[in-house]
């Protein structure tokens, strides 16, 4: 007894410290702590604790710690969502078991949708990019304002060439997404900064790439920014630029033409991994240690649509497909399926996946 009771006595003076910790830190430093709780209990450790299997005590501990955090400051599950482009109507289902679900107009006949989180509340706001006009459209989650700017160059350009590729992320790290567009002329990305307010006078103009690249930016180094990136499809080449050294990364992965490109943090460690989907099967590249892992799962006519559906802060293996999805959740190992949606939708959930071979006029 006396042993449980000193073991309780140490959990309210540990539980006190952190709530102390969280008053003290911003939201963001708070959920990057919690992620980093997460991700120091073994894949292992977890699914032996979901099954219920006998495993070590301070994997038990963190586990518990991170449950207790995320319950108040963590990660929200991301609901599986499509883009109807014959109606311009998003649709969204929950994630739990609720089965609510949701739906929206926004936008028009021509419109790229670039859901991401512009409002910096942990939710993606539902979002498009006007490619006749350059125009962002914004519909903010927190209090369903709009939001629109001008930024990118329009499909009537007088070059006649390639269209900018609309590439929302949070390149300043603050946890707000930027508006960003790569133009694939001439390799350059064009960055408005949240943190600047969108000032077109403080915009970054950053060249990384050539003529006929794809766009592949994600959070390579862990630091908390998306680094800039793109894969060449001649030599199947990524380009990286680290945002916390400066140091470019150049790795030869996947098969242009075949391969949807989709860079993620798949491990859990931080970092985003060189990431392919090929007619049903996954590749991933770490950039850090250069293992390769390969794992079978979805349809081979799919989209894939990785994200975090179960809320652990780990990228979920997912695909859609003709209105079906199929979700790996990392927590437990399971699959589960989902009937939602149609032929013809566009999934907005999750990392986007771009083809690995661009058009040239």
């Amino acid at each position: 007894m006396s042993r449980f009771l000193g073991i309780s006595a140490n959990w309210v003076f540990f539980f006190g410290k952190f709530s102390q910790f969280f008053a003290k830190t911003p939201p963001n430093n708070v959920k990057a702590f919690i992620r980093d709780i997460f991700r120091s209990v073994t894949k292992r450790d977890r699914m032996n604790i979901a099954i219920k299997k006998t495993t070590s005590t301070t994997a038990a501990i963190l586990l518990a710690v991170f449950a207790f955090s995320t319950a108040i400051f963590g990660f929200s599950p991301e609901d599986p969502a499509v883009f109807r482009p014959s109606g311009s109507t998003w649709f969204k289902q929950s994630a739990d078991e609720s089965g609510s679900f949701s739906a929206v107009k926004w936008g028009m006949e021509g419109d790229v949708p670039v859901s991401a989180d512009f409002d910096g509340d942990g939710i993606k706001d539902t979002a498009v990019w006007r490619p006749s006009t350059g125009v962002w459209y914004i519909l903010r989650s927190t209090d369903g304002n709009v939001d629109h700017f001008t930024w990118g160059m329009t499909t009537q350009h007088p070059t006649g060439g390639l269209a900018d590729v609309p590439a929302p992320a949070d390149f300043d790290g603050d946890g707000r997404a930027d508006i960003a567009v790569f133009r694939m002329d001439t390799g350059i990305w064009y960055v408005l900064t949240s943190t600047s307010g969108y000032d077109h006078r403080k915009a970054v103009f950053f060249p990384w790439g050539q003529f006929g690249d794809v766009p592949v930016e994600a959070d390579y180094d862990g630091d908390g920014r998306t680094d800039f990136a793109v894969f060449r499809p001649l030599g199947n080449k990524w380009f990286i630029s680290l945002s916390s050294t400066g140091e470019a990364k150049i790795a030869t992965f996947g098969t242009s033409g075949y391969d949807q490109l989709v860079p993620a943090d798949y491990s859990g460690d931080g970092r985003a991994e060189i990431a392919i989907f090929r007619e049903g099967e996954w590749h991933t590249l770490d950039l850090a240690s250069g293992s390769v892992e390969s794992t079978i799962f979805g349809p081979a006519t799919g989209t894939p649509a990785p994200a975090d559906y179960d809320g652990d802060g780990e990228i979920d293996l997912a695909v859609f497909d003709r209105g079906m999805w199929y979700i790996f959740r990392s927590t437990t190992g399971e699959l589960s399926t989902l009937q939602f949606g149609s032929d013809g939708d566009l999934p907005t959930s999750g990392h986007k996946a771009r083809r690995s071979i661009v058009a040239v006029p």
